[in-house]
């Protein structure tokens, strides 16, 4: 697990942390806490199977953090064949420290990210990220901007998304490798709904 900081607690680096471990199908027991899932047991996403999370080192949320990330992490275990990142420089940080161990992206191993700007989907198009998790930063923050004004207008206080604490502006898994049972884009779609 590449993500932005091992040193302090932020929401965007422990929310994006274990929902993938989640979705892999790997309990995690607090889910404020990225340390909090156990190092090794079996997941049961897809065919299910074992795991071991070999490292969870900071990146600084930028490529240079991702590559040195990864050269710490497979300094620890040579065999790594899944990398999740916290955004997509940190993928191509990560892509580069493989492919100069002599890893093969989509081969010997699988990297993946999220945030789904522009240049990320033209990292799933050309394979250097298997697959990222895209949301929607214009949407966002037109939806606050509305709600800034519909407050300031008459006192209307935005509505959060059923079931949830906040309005939820969507989020689509962006990959030219699909996997039957899980709803994916490609990057063709994706680049007409990336920004940045």
């Amino acid at each position: 697990e590449l993500v932005i900081f091992n040193d302090r607690v932020v929401s965007v680096d422990y929310c994006r942390a274990n929902g993938f471990l989640t979705g892999m199908g790997i309990e995690v027991p607090d889910m404020t806490d990225m340390g909090s899932a156990a190092t090794s047991g079996k997941y049961t996403t897809g065919k299910g199977g074992d795991y071991e999370i070999v490292c969870l080192e900071a990146t600084g949320a930028n490529e240079e953090g991702g590559k040195k990330g990864m050269e710490t992490c497979l300094s620890k275990n040579p065999d790594i064949n899944v990398v999740y990142t916290i955004n997509e420089p940190a993928a191509l940080g990560a892509a580069k420290a493989l492919e100069a161990a002599g890893k093969t992206i989509g081969k010997d191993v699988q990297v993946v990210s999220v945030d789904g700007g522009c240049p990320g989907i033209a990292s799933v198009k050309s394979g250097v990220i298997g697959a990222t998790s895209q949301q929607y930063p214009l949407l966002m923050a037109s939806k606050g901007v509305e709600a800034i004004a519909a407050f300031a207008k008459d006192g209307t206080k935005p509505t959060a998304s059923e079931g949830l604490s906040f309005f939820n502006t969507g989020v689509n898994l962006i990959t030219d490798q699909p996997v039957d049972g899980v709803e994916s884009l490609d990057s063709t779609k994706g680049t007409e709904l990336c920004w940045g």
